[in-house]
This record gives C-alpha cells, structure tokens and sequence, in this order.
C-alpha cells in the first residue's frame, strides 16, 4: 500500500477498523488501492466536523456545478429542508449558503472539490477549475475549516425526472490563501 505523505503527519489510522479520521483525510494523499480499502468521511461527516467559513468577498468567480445529475437525491433533500416542491414549472432557490470540500481521497481524481449545500453533496466544482481551488481548500481543511459561498438552485420534475442547475459564486482560488 503506497502512500505520500503531505506534511510530517504520520497516518494514525486504526489498522482493525480501517477507517481514517478527517483530520487525517486531509494530511494524506494515497493511491486508489489505499483509498478503497479504507472507510473515508462522507461529505456530511467532514462538514459537520469543521468551522464553516463566512464568505471571502468579492465574490467573483461563477460556476456552474458540474454532475448534478448524481447528486439529485442531495438537491431533492435541499429543497425538501426548505419547504418547497420540486414542480414541473421549476422552482429556484437562490442565495443560498454553499460549501467547498477538497477531496483528496477521491479515487477518480484526488484534485477532486465537493460542492455541497447544508449537508448535501449537489455536484462538484469542473475538473479544469478544481485543479486550482485543491491546494488552498486543502490547507483550509488541515485547520479544520471549510470556505463557503452562495448557490443558486434551479430544479424542474420533468415526468419524474429530476433536472437541475447549480451555479455558485465563491472566492477566486488566491482569495483563500
């Protein structure tokens, strides 16, 4: 099993279990082998174990969420903890709190930004742009901290079939460091 070690952290997992803890997800990069034999956080569990940030202004950079279509479950639970209905008119939902999650255990791309709104995963930050927001986030997260911005929701039930956008206003990547 290899793995490369970020910083002088010395990876205290517990070997019966094989389970990792946050802190630890974030100190440590491994290859898709380690990843898959380790149990690693939900987004839900290291949101709710880290400081959320308020919002670095300006607000500059917009993106649109890229994999909607596999966190519908997620943007049915926002829209579920907000009251409203997922019609087939649409509904929006707009300035809402936003939260960026690196993922460096994420086994498809270790560069890898969570999008997610309260608890739920709604899709990720485009490959292309994630490459720049990793680093920063990543040094957010070894202090526990997590950046956040605003979210702009569009769902339509199309006949059952849920589509939707997400677009996001947050700080360019140099805003975070």
């Amino acid at each position: 099993m290899e793995q490369t070690v970020t910083e002088v952290v010395a990876v205290k997992a517990d070997a019966e279990e094989g389970t990792v803890s946050v802190a630890q997800s974030f100190s440590v990069k491994r290859t898709r082998s380690a990843v898959t034999k380790k149990k690693l956080p939900t987004i839900a569990e290291v949101i709710s174990q880290m400081q959320l940030e308020a919002p670095r202004h300006p607000l500059e950079e917009q993106i649109e969420v890229a994999g909607e279509t596999f966190h519908v479950k997620g943007i049915k639970r926002v829209y579920a903890e907000m009251g409203m209905p997922i019609t087939s008119a649409g509904a929006t939902i707009d300035e809402v709190q936003c939260v960026l999650v690196p993922e460096p255990w994420n086994p498809h791309d270790s560069n890898a930004v969570a999008v997610a709104i309260g608890a739920h995963q709604v899709g990720y930050i485009p490959a292309d742009m994630a490459d720049d927001y990793s680093e920063p986030l990543l040094e957010l997260a070894k202090q526990s901290r997590l950046a956040t911005g605003q979210a702009r929701v569009w769902a339509l039930d199309d006949s059952g079939v849920i589509r939707a956008r997400v677009t996001i206003l947050v700080p360019e990547p140099d805003a975070l460091y």
